[in-house]
């Protein structure tokens, strides 16, 4: 098992110990937008912290020299801000289009495969009229982005994808699960 963890963190200087250490930290500050969101009942609020931890997140990807998904990330940065005003599906769909031209200009890496398909299901959840619908795809556009970086090397954004997720679990359970139960007593 220390074998397998030496073997992963082996790979940080292949993007130089900067930029990696760096990148680690905008999830950070990620994260603290990603906490605060899910605990949010407005869907417009939800989203708005989505915004702010998309742009972080976009940078991280940035440094660590995964361009494609750090283009697909500003698109979702964007994305988020338009579905705070808006759940037309037409947007939605304009919105995939750019995703898969994004993808097909910038094509790099089979993990690049990975990241249009969570780019896709977050695009699904950001048009969702209701925020309990915006949680259900976002959990399994989450445990995707989960899949995602640990393929690409990114302890930290593994991290925040499983407090992202944890996050998430936790705002539909007091909002949909427990309020259910209670009303239901």
């Amino acid at each position: 098992m220390i074998e397998l963890f030496q073997n992963y963190f082996a790979q940080a200087p292949a993007f130089g110990w900067n930029a990696f250490w760096i990148s680690q930290g905008f999830i950070l500050l990620a994260l603290c937008s990603d906490i605060i969101s899910y605990q949010m009942k407005k869907r417009e609020h939800l989203l708005a912290f989505f915004v702010v931890s998309t742009v972080f997140v976009a940078v991280h990807l940035f440094l660590l020299g995964e361009n494609t998904a750090g283009l697909l990330i500003t698109l979702a940065a964007i994305r988020f801000f338009v579905c705070i005003f808006s759940t037309d599906t037409k947007i939605m769909y304009g919105f995939l289009f750019l995703a898969t031209l994004v993808f097909f200009y910038n094509y790099k890496a089979p993990t690049d495969i990975l990241a249009l398909f969570c780019n896709y299901l977050f695009t699904i959840a950001g048009f969702q009229k209701s925020d309990k619908h915006l949680r259900q795809v976002m959990m399994c556009g989450t445990s995707c982005w989960i899949v995602f970086n640990i393929l690409i090397f990114s302890p930290a954004a593994v991290f925040l994808e499983s407090v992202f997720l944890t996050s998430n679990f936790v705002g539909y359970y007091r909002f949909y699960i427990k309020k259910k139960t209670s009303s239901q007593s």
